[in-house]
């Protein structure tokens, strides 16, 4: 008898143990979502802790959970999360709180899922109640690229533009062909169209709701596909390495008949001078900076076409030693003046140069290169920057050079030599600009005459 006594306690006590086991471990995941009412767009709080059957947290609780939305597969969860996953680390203490991290994309009752990623009967749900932002009926939607107007030579392009985050849009090619796609948390949308026709398309973009319908929709964008046999055939760069600000030369080849070729170093656009039949040169200084650049290429034909390769080239630049010798300063106290790192930026609207500021320069003088080559003052600037708004349709290039200016210890003026001359894009308005100056310089006489 005391035999089945002794097997009947045990028996006993090991049920206490087990259930004590039990109530420790994990059951299920309490799941908070706050507010539990919002709007579309709108962060919530996202609380996650896991407790045993009892609702006692799970103290020692660190393996990983699967977190997702079943009623909005376009919600944005916790940014930490990798592939939806979210492993609990000891610091967390069986809980975790993600901050402002969950945006529902859709209206309506939505959820939250939490699941054990090894156990799928471990798991936790939580609604909360999205209605539709005002705002939301009445988005923007851009087509950037391509630009209208825009000719290209193959039959395919991107097209990208912006929108609300996280919601769809339909792109319409030519009125039938529909590609679908997603904007991202940038706000930016894009698809690779292929296939397009020769001669004209049309692209038409439209922003979706939750519910796929329509709320906005681009303007039309219309490009042309025009095949051409304009080619880049070979790019060299002497030196492929350089001192910072130091001149180096490129000569580009191409296929015959362009009327122009441009290379795009660090952002800023040279335009090369066709020096042997069809070869294109032109002497350019390298950038401030050190580092590798990548050297753009754009080609134009006579009838207006133009490809471009990208990174066609590259070139090093160094970082000049800090122990470089300084420039000599002559015994008549004159300084090198000499103008370094010219630079030519072409806008729509206007053409700039600019190039480095010269401490001991009081001012500069800016010449255009006549028929002739004889030079002609246009203006004298006090910053290293020329400007010439181009705002007419009648568009010219002219050649334009710098002078640096500045006075010795006994006030005389001396010039430095001329910079490399650069051509320029101009217009019109650069006979306006003549007759400012020479406006200007009558003024000056009058005055002085006066003051005689």
């Amino acid at each position: 008898m005391n035999f089945w006594k002794k097997v009947l306690l045990a028996a006993v006590t090991y049920l206490v143990w087990m259930s004590s086991v039990l109530a420790w471990s994990v059951d299920h995941f309490q799941v908070t979502l706050s507010p539990d009412a919002a709007k579309v767009g709108e962060a919530l709080d996202l609380t996650i802790e896991a407790v045993d059957k009892n609702n006692i947290a799970v103290t020692d609780y660190e393996w990983v959970v699967l977190i997702f939305s079943e009623s909005d597969s376009e919600a944005e969860l916790p940014i930490v999360l990798e592939e939806n996953t979210y492993t609990f680390k000891k610091s967390d203490q069986w809980k975790i709180l993600f901050e402002n991290a969950v945006k529902f994309a859709k209206d309506g009752t939505q959820n939250i899922h939490i699941y054990d990623f090894n156990d799928d009967t471990i798991f936790g749900i939580w609604e909360a109640k999205i209605s539709k932002d005002a705002n939301s009926e009445n988005l923007n939607i851009d087509i950037i690229s391509p630009e209208n107007g825009l000719t290209i030579w193959v039959n395919k392009i991107k097209v990208s533009g912006t929108t609300e985050k996280n919601h769809q849009v339909k792109i319409i090619v030519n009125g039938k062909n529909e590609l679908n796609t997603t904007t991202n948390n940038e706000w930016v949308y894009e698809k690779e169209i292929t296939n397009l026709v020769d001669w004209e398309n049309i692209f038409l973009a439209k922003v979706l709701d939750a519910n796929g319908k329509v709320i906005w929709e681009s303007k039309e964008v219309k490009i042309k596909v025009e095949k051409n046999s304009i080619s880049l055939i070979n790019v060299k760069v002497n030196p492929e390495e350089v001192d910072s600000e130091w001149a180096f030369e490129i000569e580009v080849t191409t296929t015959p008949a362009l009327r122009e070729v441009n290379v795009i170093i660090n952002d800023v656009s040279s335009k090369l001078e066709e020096t042997k039949e069809w070869i294109y040169t032109a002497k350019i200084y390298a950038p401030k900076e050190e580092g590798t650049y990548k050297i753009d290429v754009i080609l134009k034909d006579e009838l207006g076409h133009e490809q471009k390769e990208l990174w066609a080239a590259s070139l090093k630049v160094n970082k000049v030693a800090l122990n470089a010798a300084e420039p000599v300063v002559e015994k008549n106290e004159k300084k090198d003046l000499k103008i370094t790192w010219l630079k030519l930026v072409e806008l729509k609207t206007k053409s700039i140069l600019t190039w480095d500021k010269l401490e001991e320069a009081k001012s500069y003088n800016v010449y255009k290169k006549l028929e002739d080559w004889k030079l002609e003052l246009i203006v004298n600037v006090s910053e290293p920057k020329f400007e010439i708004e181009i705002t007419w349709d009648e568009v010219k290039y002219d050649y334009f050079a710098v002078k640096a200016l500045a006075e010795t210890g006994s006030w005389e003026i001396y010039e430095w030599d001329l910079s490399e001359a650069t051509k320029i894009k101009t217009g019109p308005e650069m006979l306006i600009l003549l007759l400012v100056s020479i406006f200007a310089a009558w003024l000056y006489l009058v005055s002085k005459q006066k003051r005689a």
